[in-house]
C-alpha cells in the first residue's frame, strides 16, 4: 500500500444509471464482485505532442507490470473530478497539469484482472498537458515513455496484451477525437523545462547543418562538371534532388541511435567525439537514401513516403518532354545513378573518420548489399525457411538501422567492451524487432502513414517472416494465391485474399508476439548495465518509437 492512497480512502459507489447511492474503503470496494464505482483516466502530452505511457508497479495489486494511460484514480466524497485529477496526477506523477480537458465524458467498462479481482467504474477520460518534468512515485509507476499518438495508436490495436484493457478501449475513442488532442506546441510555445528531447536534437540538428554543406559543396563541384548550354527538360540537377530528399520528412532513426550509443557509452555533446557521430550519422542517412532508391527500383514500388518513387518521377520527365527512348528505362537508370550518388557523398562524410569507425562503416555497408542480394534471390527461388528470412532481416534492417549505428556512436564515445557487449546485445533484439514490424507495415499499413500502397510486400511475393509462416499455414486459395503474387499469373483480390488469410491463421498475431518478445529482450539486455542513466532512458523510449512505429 502507498503512502498516496490509503486505506481509509473512499471512492464513490453508483447506480447503474450513474447516480451516487453511498461510499466505500477503496481497497475493500475492489474484489470478485466489486460494485460499480466513479473513476477517472487522463491521458498527458508533452510540448511536443507525445502521449505519456506508465508501467504498473510489479507491486500493485491489479494488473501489475502492465503498461496503461498516464494516470488514474478515484474522486472522493464531495471532491470535483478535475480537482482529483489535478490531485492524483501530482501524488503519482509528481507534476501540475495545464490546458485540461474532458473528452470521453461518458466511458464506461468492466474488466477482470488474471487474479479474479474485478474493475468496474464509471469513468470519464480526460487529456491534459504536463507541466515540467516527471519524478514518478516508484510504488505506482515502475516506468514511462513519451511516445508519439499514432504509434500508441497502431501498438494498442496490434498488442492489446500489453495495456490495460481500459486504456485498449480508450485509445480509439480518442482517436476518433484527434481534432481535440493536443498533438501540436501550445500557443504560448514550449517550455524547456519539460524538454527532455534537447540533447538528441543536437545531434539531429547538426546532421541537418552538416548534410546541407555537403550538399552545397556537392552542387557547386557538379556544375562547374556538367556539359555547357542551356539544360535540358529533363532531371539533371542531381545533387540538388538529393538535397531535397535528404531534408524530408524521414524519422532520422539511424542518426538516433548513434545518438543514443554515444551518449550510452559516456559520450559528451560538443566535444570532437561528438563531431565524429555527426558525420556518421549524416554518412548513414545518406547510405539509408542509397538503399531507399535502388531498392525501389529492384522492387518497382512506385511510392516513396507519400509520393512518386524517384525512377517513377524520372520516367515521368521523360514522358512530358518526348524524349528519345524508352521512359520506364530512363527513370531507373536516372534513380540508379541518384542512388549511386547517394552512396558517393556517404564515403565521403566518413573518409575524415578515425580508422576504426571507419572500419565498423565498411562492414556495415556490406552487410547491407549482402542483405539485399539474399532478398533478391529468396525471392527468386521462392525461399520460406525461417533461417533464411532471419539471416535477411537482421543484415538488410536491423544491423544497419539498428545494431551498427549504435556500435559506430559508442565507438566514437570509446564504449568500454562491457559497454559495447550491452549495446550488441540490445541492437540484436531491437533489430529484429524493427524488421519485423517492417513486414507488418509492409503487410496491412496504412498507406496514408506509410506512403506506399497496403499490400505491397505480398504483390512482390517478398520472403519475409509473414511469408516464411504463411506458407506454413495457408492452404486451399489462400495457399494458391501465395504461388501467384510477383508472377504473371497474378490476380486482382490476390493480396486482398492474402491480408485476409494472413490475419485469420494467426500469422499476424504471431509476428506481433516475436516483436514484443524481442522489445522486451533488448530492454533486459538493459537492467543493471554499465550504460549511463541517460543512455538507458534514451534506449528504452527509442526502443518503443522503433517496435510499435506506423511507419
Amino acid at each position: 500500500m502507498t503512502a498516496i492512497e490509503s486505506e481509509q480512502d473512499l471512492v464513490v459507489l453508483l447506480d447503474d444509471d450513474g447516480t451516487p447511492t453511498g461510499t466505500a474503503p477503496r481497497l475493500d470496494v475492489h474484489g470478485a464482485d466489486t460494485p460499480l464505482h466513479q473513476a477517472f483516466s487522463v491521458h498527458l502530452f508533452d510540448d511536443a505532442g507525445r502521449v505519456l505511457l506508465t508501467r504498473r508497479a510489479l507491486s500493485k495489486r491489479t494488473w501489475p507490470g502492465v503498461w496503461t494511460n498516464s494516470c488514474c484514480g478515484h474522486p472522493r466524497p464531495g471532491e470535483a473530478v478535475e480537482d482529483a485529477v489535478r490531485r492524483r496526477v501530482r501524488e503519482e506523477l509528481g507534476v501540475e497539469v495545464r490546458d485540461l480537458r474532458l473528452l470521453l465524458p461518458d466511458f464506461r467498462y468492466r474488466a477482470v484482472d488474471a487474479s479474479g479481482v474485478v474493475e468496474n467504474e464509471v469513468c470519464p477520460v480526460f487529456v491534459a498537458r504536463a507541466d515540467g518534468p516527471l519524478s514518478p512515485d516508484p510504488d505506482e509507476v515502475g516506468e514511462h515513455a513519451w511516445v508519439a499518438w499514432s504509434d500508441l495508436v497502431a501498438a494498442a490495436r496490434a498488442t492489446p496484451a500489453v495495456y490495460s484493457p481500459w486504456s485498449v478501449l480508450q485509445v480509439p475513442q480518442l482517436d476518433a477525437e484527434r481534432a481535440r488532442l493536443p498533438l501540436g506546441p501550445p500557443p504560448a510555445g514550449r517550455l524547456e523545462s519539460s524538454d527532455a528531447d534537447a540533447p538528441v536534437r543536437v545531434t539531429l540538428d547538426a546532421v541537418s547543418d552538416l548534410l546541407s554543406a555537403e550538399l552545397a559543396w556537392m552542387g557547386t563541384v557538379w556544375e562547374g562538371l556538367a556539359p555547357a548550354g542551356t539544360p535540358g527538360p529533363l532531371t539533371d540537377d542531381l545533387p540538388g534532388w538529393l538535397h531535397t530528399l535528404l531534408q524530408g520528412r524521414g524519422k532520422r532513426l539511424r542518426p538516433q541511435m548513434c545518438h543514443w550509443g554515444f551518449v550510452a557509452a559516456g559520450g559528451t555533446l560538443a566535444t570532437p567525439a561528438h563531431d565524429d557521430v555527426v558525420r556518421v550519422a549524416a554518412a548513414l542517412e545518406t547510405l539509408h537514401l542509397f538503399a531507399l532508391v535502388h531498392d525501389d527500383v529492384m522492387d518497382q514500388s512506385g511510392e516513396r513516403r507519400g509520393a512518386a518513387a524517384a525512377h517513377v518521377v524520372a520516367a515521368a520527365q521523360h514522358r512530358a518532354a518526348r524524349a528519345h527512348g524508352d521512359a520506364t528505362r530512363f527513370g531507373e537508370n536516372v534513380a540508379i545513378l541518384l542512388g549511386d550518388l547517394a552512396h558517393h557523398e556517404a564515403d565521403r562524410l566518413v573518409h575524415t573518420l578515425p580508422a576504426v569507425l571507419r572500419e565498423s562503416w565498411y562492414q556495415l555497408t556490406l552487410e547491407l548489399i549482402a542483405g539485399q542480394r539474399a532478398d533478391l534471390t529468396g525471392a527468386a527461388s521462392r525461399r520460406t525457411d525461417l533461417a533464411h528470412v532471419e539471416a535477411v532481416a537482421v543484415l538488410k534492417s536491423g544491423a544497419y538501422t539498428v545494431a551498427r549505428p549504435l556500435q559506430l556512436g559508442a565507438i566514437a564515445a570509446g564504449a568500454t567492451a562491457a559497454q559495447r557487449e550491452v549495446l550488441d546485445r540490445f541492437g540484436l533484439h531491437l533489430g529484429r524487432a524493427f524488421a519485423w514490424r517492417d513486414d507488418v507495415l509492409g503487410v496491412w499499413g496504412d498507406p496514408d502513414v506509410t506512403g506506399k500502397p497496403s499490400g505491397d510486400d505480398l504483390r512482390e511475393g517478398k520472403t519475409t517472416m509473414i511469408w516464411a509462416l504463411g506458407a506454413e499455414r495457408l492452404t486451399g486459395e489462400a495457399a494458391a494465391a501465395m504461388t501467384r503474387v510477383g508472377t504473371a499469373e497474378a490476380r486482382p483480390g490476390d493480396v486482398a485474399l492474402l491480408q485476409r488469410a494472413l490475419e485469420e491463421s494467426g500469422v499476424r498475431q504471431d509476428v506481433e508476439q516475436r516483436i514484443v518478445d524481442e522489445t522486451e529482450r533488448a530492454e533486459q539486455a538493459l537492467v543493471g548495465s554499465p550504460l549511463t542513466a541517460a543512455g538507458v532512458a534514451g534506449l528504452r523510449a527509442v526502443a518503443r518509437t522503433v517496435s510499435w512505429r506506423s511507419a
